[in-house]
């Protein structure tokens, strides 16, 4: 097999994160990377722990730390202990956060549409496709 896959696979994948990033940002919204831990954060019901930013962005821990102090420092994001388990924290939206992440929403969603839109394909296939590949080659790294 040729290396075609990857060429398109990671040409695409930086082109649409490029993409949407400039269209975030043209609007006066957070960045990409923002949006990104703040969809984890929101997708765990406002309060997710550290792991949770690593496993979902697929981060180092170092990288995820980082990011949780971003949205801390931005005033995204609070660090309270984490009741269940004296070991971790949870990162909690606060009400900036919880407004920054929806207006984002708003344009990520609108681009996206427009995007997919213009390339006239099927979102539901290109979704499966990749998420079929994603599962093969996370069963194969478990190994």
């Amino acid at each position: 097999m040729s290396l075609e896959l990857l060429d398109a696979v990671v040409g695409y994948e930086i082109a649409l994160w490029n993409h949407l990033d400039s269209h975030l940002t043209d609007a006066g919204e957070v960045s990409l990377a923002v949006f990104s831990a703040l969809r984890v954060v929101e997708g765990h019901g406002g309060s997710a722990r550290i792991r949770e930013l690593q496993d979902e962005l697929r981060i180092t821990v170092g990288s995820a730390s980082k990011v949780a102090d971003r949205l801390e420092r931005d005033g995204l994001a609070l660090r309270r202990p984490n009741p269940t388990d004296r070991r971790s924290s949870l990162l909690e939206l606060t009400d900036l956060g919880r407004e920054r992440f929806r207006s984002a929403e708003i344009e990520v969603r609108a681009a996206l549409s427009d995007h997919v839109r213009s390339a006239r394909t099927s979102v539901p296939d290109v979704v499966s496709a990749l998420r079929t590949l994603d599962d093969a080659l996370t069963a194969t790294a478990v190994r």
